[in-house]
């Protein structure tokens, strides 16, 4: 299984977010959601993707072609 596919639907839609510099609190916004339950989606993805950060995860995202 790849990284990509080890994210779920939602993480992948997060991750196009963090993609376009959103912070926690404008993920929930957008998605409808708590900024805590917006932080627990980002910590799944730097856990999944072996990232460090939001900004690794960004990067890991584009390079890998995930996001446009």
């Amino acid at each position: 299984m790849s990284d990509l596919e080890s994210l779920t639907p939602r993480e992948r839609f997060v991750l196009r977010l963090v993609c376009d510099g959103f912070t926690n609190r404008e993920i929930g916004e957008e998605m409808f959601i708590a900024e805590t339950t917006a932080r627990g989606y980002v910590k799944s993805i730097l856990q999944k993707l072996h990232v460090r950060n939001r900004a690794a995860a960004a990067a890991e995202g584009i390079r890998r072609h995930w996001v446009a």
